[in-house]
């Protein structure tokens, strides 16, 4: 390791989220306002590349939520989306705010990360006692966060060791084996590492490079019901698999715009079928593959109508088989109702030469 690696002063940590010490903003005006703007709304338009009115059952797939502003319900840019048991879900953004919503949509309050003067936080996930995880990047660390925004822990810092991070940028929290996975990269530190859900460091694999097992900016993580652990390794254009403790199983996916081809996967979740589902953030798209690394279908591509993207940069799936995607440039998320969306035939992704 070199030694002109150096440690940057760590920055004050409150105790308590901004915006009103941490608590939500629910101003009757403020909440009004952002019903106003809130979106909410079954999709009749069109998807990208598909012409004339879409079918009933595929226009059920189809639903969006958010517009651009500051107001609840409100996004600039979000960022990381991850869901609840019951189906409510939360949101951060490249405001470094950290949105909730119940499971229909309604916003129910919103607050601002501790610090953000380095940057904002790309992607969190929730723990099964309610609590989230937080990846805040460009502060080296993951904060264990209440639902009202108060610090409950702080995961890792700054550094190269195991349980430090250069830049942590997504995570995932398996509730039945009791851990949690996240992916780091920066200054050729690119690898995952592995918790138990007290913080406490396991271990860690992977390293910069394109072997197998290697990483180029790995940005999303997701679990399958075997504990199998799938990385979207972005700069590498590629998915990688691999068993609970690290063992590589396979990988899949290169640099292209062809259907089954990959450019800057973001994010990846498996869903309840057993597919996994791939943000494209160069591609502007969504990918669907086995989990073995068959492609299957693709949907998207770039514009901002109905069912279109411009870079998604995270997905979730719910337990009622909704899919949510961050579609980060038309601040806004889109769901899709994976039940209905497969029940018809996929639509066509909008190709760029």
């Amino acid at each position: 390791m070199s030694d002109t690696r150096t440690t940057p002063p760590s920055p004050p940590l409150s105790k308590r989220g901004k915006t009103a010490v941490g608590r939500p903003l629910l101003l009757l005006a403020g909440l009004a306002l952002a019903l106003c703007a809130f979106s909410w709304v079954l999709v009749s338009g069109l998807v990208a590349g598909n012409a004339g009115t879409l079918p009933a059952a595929q226009r059920r797939a189809w639903s969006s939520l958010g517009t651009l502003g500051d107001a609840l319900g409100q996004f600039k840019q979000p960022r990381g989306i991850s869901t609840f048991p019951d189906g409510s879900f939360v949101v951060v953004d490249r405001a470094a705010r950290v949105q909730f919503f119940t499971r229909d949509g309604k916003p129910l309050r919103i607050w601002t990360m501790h610090e953000h003067d380095l940057g904002n936080p790309k992607g969190l996930c929730t723990l099964p006692d309610g609590n989230l995880l937080v990846c805040d990047t460009h502060y080296g660390r993951v904060l264990e966060l209440t639902a009202f925004g108060d610090v409950a822990k702080v995961w890792g810092g700054y550094g190269y060791g195991p349980g430090q991070f250069i830049h942590p940028l997504s995570c995932a929290v398996d509730p039945v084996r009791r851990v949690a996975y996240i992916v780091e990269y920066g200054d050729r530190n690119d690898r995952v590492q592995k918790f138990a859900l007290d913080g406490t460091f396991l271990k860690a694999w992977g390293s910069f490079g394109s072997e197998s097992g290697q990483f180029q900016r790995p940005s999303g993580v997701a679990l399958d019901a075997d504990g199998s652990v799938y990385v979207a390794d972005a700069c590498n254009h590629r998915i990688e698999k691999f068993d609970p403790d690290g063992k590589f199983l396979l990988a899949f996916g290169e640099l292209g715009r062809a259907p089954g081809k990959l450019s800057y996967p973001y994010d990846i979740a498996c869903g309840p079928d057993g597919l996994l589902y791939i943000a494209e953030f160069d591609n502007n798209r969504v990918s669907v593959f086995e989990r073995g690394g068959k492609f299957v279908r693709a949907f998207g591509g770039p514009g901002s109508a109905p069912g279109q993207f411009a870079n998604p940069w995270s997905l979730a799936v719910d337990a009622r088989g909704r899919l949510m995607v961050s579609d980060t440039r038309n601040h806004r998320v889109q769901v899709f109702d994976l039940a209905a969306e497969n029940a018809v035939p996929a639509p066509r992704v909008a190709r760029r030469e």
